[in-house]
């Protein structure tokens, strides 16, 4: 629904500080595309569990760096938001995946985890849940 698409792209605008980003309904029901600056960056999903009706959001960003790109992902997410608020922390000894905080005044949100993909490329996930909005 259109009504939603806005209300998730506001949202992901004010949690990034970023105006530039879009979010565009494809003919899945259940898919869009986050665009920002005209530029496909990823795709949100739309689920609704089947049995409490909530329904929650998933950003899926690929992270698209070279084996001589120096770049850190933090800093690509950085690049790619638009936001220097974003910082990257390790998992314990959980080695194939960080997580990605935002920095705020009082307390600093944990909003998604970056992880390793099977063919050693990397993904930034994120889920917003329906009371979020």
């Amino acid at each position: 629904k259109n009504d939603e698409i806005l209300i998730v792209q506001d949202y992901l605008r004010i949690t990034f500080g970023n105006e530039e980003i879009k979010l565009e309904s494809l003919k899945e029901d259940n898919l869009n595309s986050i665009f920002i600056n005209n530029s496909r960056i990823g795709n949100i999903f739309r689920d609704i569990d089947p049995y409490d009706k909530e329904v929650t959001y998933t950003v899926s960003i690929p992270i698209s760096l070279s084996g001589e790109n120096d770049i850190s992902h933090q800093q690509y997410l950085i690049d790619l938001l638009g936001t220097d608020k974003i910082f990257l922390t390790g998992r314990g000894s959980i080695d194939d995946s960080q997580e990605v905080y935002l920095k705020r005044a009082e307390d600093d949100e944990y909003i998604g985890i970056v992880y390793k993909n099977d063919d050693a490329s990397y993904t930034f996930t994120m889920s917003i849940l329906d009371f979020d909005l």
